[in-house]
């Protein structure tokens, strides 16, 4: 049984300005600049609040990241994001930081949560993101994602699954891509499929498609091949049954 499935990749899965307009920037070392804290809690306020100002104000016109956003396609992408999301929250940890020359740069772990309402039905969204940021002059330049997982989940019985991927492989290089239900499947009719796809700016608005099918065993197994580029990729599993739904994407950071 196959049938076609579109479904929204977060932009914000790659954009991680992190904090809530509840709780403070929390630090893992008590020697963190004040200025550091300042500008990621202006980003973070902003995002929260979606006030596009603040990020505007804090966030420089050449802004990058390694999955080839810039400036203006960032604000674009935010803007779209918060249509579909109105309840995004975030919050975050600096988990170490360094100065090199006129550069602060930051490791951050940030978490997640929101939810969105498709065709009557609640997705609930968890996150967590570690990103390396770079600040000039009190602007964010530049981002980089280390490690990413996103789980989305909807109904009240959704398929419990574990993912199996390595953080990391070199181009060219194989590596298992296994899906594994944690309970038997029995009398149920599980829909599933796997999909891979190498991260771009266009993916974020305009999300690949999914062609389910039926499952009969314990999981999805594949052997896949990190294409010969620079860039990283997604690898996504959804699940659904009659009583709930999970998705789940994780980076694979290309180690070329």
């Amino acid at each position: 049984m196959k049938k076609n499935l579109t479904f929204f990749l977060l932009v914000i899965l790659s954009l991680s300005f992190s904090l809530t307009k509840f709780n403070p920037v929390s630090a893992q070392s008590n020697n963190i600049p004040r200025e550091l804290l300042d500008i990621v809690t202006k980003i973070d306020l902003g995002a929260n609040n979606q006030d596009l100002t603040l990020i505007e104000a804090n966030i420089s016109p050449q802004f990058t990241n390694q999955d080839g956003l810039d400036y203006n396609s960032y604000i674009s992408s935010l803007k779209k994001t918060w249509e579909k999301y109105d309840d995004l929250k975030y919050t975050t940890s600096i988990e170490s930081w360094k100065r090199e020359g006129d550069q602060l740069i930051a490791t951050t772990i940030t978490n997640i949560q929101g939810t969105y309402d498709i065709s009557g039905k609640k997705l609930i969204l968890n996150s967590q993101i570690k990103s390396e940021q770079y600040f000039i002059n009190n602007q964010l330049i530049k981002q980089k994602i280390l490690t990413e997982k996103t789980e989305v989940t909807s109904g009240e019985n959704p398929p419990n699954v574990t993912i199996n991927l390595p953080e990391k492989v070199r181009p060219g290089q194989e590596f298992d891509f296994d899906v594994i239900l944690q309970e038997p499947i029995g009398s149920d009719l599980i829909l599933g499929a796997a999909l891979e796809d190498k991260i771009n700016p266009e993916l974020y608005l305009n999300p690949s498609t999914f062609e389910l099918d039926s499952l009969s065993a314990g999981g999805i197994f594949k052997r896949v091949k990190m294409p010969v580029t620079s860039e990283d990729h997604w690898y996504s599993v959804i699940l659904i049954r009659s009583d709930g739904l999970k998705m789940i994407t994780q980076r694979v950071h290309n180690d070329g």
